[in-house]
């Protein structure tokens, strides 16, 4: 399989880094504005391009991997679907719902995957979560906490600071982290949420640099609480129910429920921000639906439904945090 990395930042070198280590794909070329991210690129030996058309004439590639920031991943998805690639895109793929119902009609009409790279569903924390989930009946409750001190920093070559430019970044820490959330909520639930509430801070740009989301799900809450101006960095996960629970506190579980307590260790062997390790798992996810077209509506409706929930959430944070309803389908 033939592959091509739109965006060549910290996202996209991790992704190089990632796909090395796989079997039977490829990465034919790099497609980045940045001339420093280009040279970057040949001297790992991959072939670098300014325009995704002009790679896309030139090779051809079976799928795009687009890693470039949330800003730019519309077009460069529907651009990619139009050459007849399938498409892997980085978190959120769309952040709007009308750009995510059109790359998923995009992706039918094309014939395409569409597939989000939701990297979180293949870790460590997410299988424990599920694991929990399936024990703890309902209603159950979820709650996301996530503190760092300042936003993660992009690649020097191009834009150290792009997550404080709202054209860019397209929201602030609830796209940025809070997209894997919101993914994971949904995915533990089983089940879309009715309605979205938000109370946010925002920065000088207008982006939110803290927001507290919670989604009504019809068998529980799942609270999403983030911030960029907390006092450390930390991450910290519960799942409880009426039979048992699970809290995740910086790579240490601790389950509870009728047997009593348990730990056990979830640190990452690379202590990496990108998480090249939980790669492989997603990659054979998709190449397993690459062969399935009649499983392609799950992605979509994971892409849509992510859309759906970041949008409700900015709605409600700028109106002082009154519940907006969601489509039920």
């Amino acid at each position: 399989m033939k592959a091509a990395i739109a965006g060549f930042g910290v996202a996209g070198a991790a992704r190089l880094s990632a796909y090395d280590r796989l079997a039977g794909v490829d990465v034919v070329a790099i497609a980045d504005p940045s001339p420093a991210r280009r040279e970057a690129a040949g001297q790992a030996g991959i072939r670098a391009y300014a325009d995704l058309a002009e790679l896309s004439a030139e090779h051809a590639p079976d799928v795009v991997d687009v890693c470039a920031p949330p800003g730019h991943h519309r077009d460069l998805a529907l651009a990619a679907l139009a050459s007849g690639s399938h498409v892997i895109c980085e978190k959120p793929v769309a952040f709007r719902t009308a750009d995510a119902l059109g790359l998923a009609e995009a992706s039918r009409r094309a014939g395409r995957l569409l597939y989000p790279a939701h990297n979180y569903l293949f870790s460590p924390m997410m299988r424990l979560l599920e694991e929990c989930a399936a024990d703890a009946g309902t209603p159950r409750t979820v709650c996301f906490h996530i503190e760092r001190q300042t936003h993660a920093r992009g690649n020097d070559a191009y834009r150290p600071d792009w997550r404080r430019d709202p054209e860019i970044a397209g929201g602030g820490i609830l796209l940025d982290h809070g997209s894997h959330c919101v993914y994971m909520a949904a995915r533990l639930f089983g089940e879309r949420p009715a309605k979205v509430s938000a109370v946010a801070r925002w920065q000088s740009e207008g982006l939110d640099e803290s927001i507290d989301v919670r989604l009504h799900f019809p068998s529980g809450i799942a609270d999403i609480e983030l911030s960029w101006v907390g006092d450390r960095r930390t991450n910290h996960y519960i799942l409880a129910g009426p039979t048992s629970s699970v809290t995740i506190t910086d790579g240490t579980a601790v389950l509870t429920g009728p047997g009593g307590d348990e730990e056990r260790s979830l640190e990452s062997p690379t202590h990496s921000s990108t998480h090249e390790e939980w790669f492989a798992d997603l990659f054979a996810d998709f190449t397993t639906r690459l062969e399935r077209p009649a499983s392609w509506v799950g992605p979509l409706h994971d892409i849509v439904s992510t859309a759906e929930v970041i949008e409700a959430a900015y709605t409600s944070a700028r109106q002082d945090g009154q519940p907006v309803l969601l489509r039920q389908d």
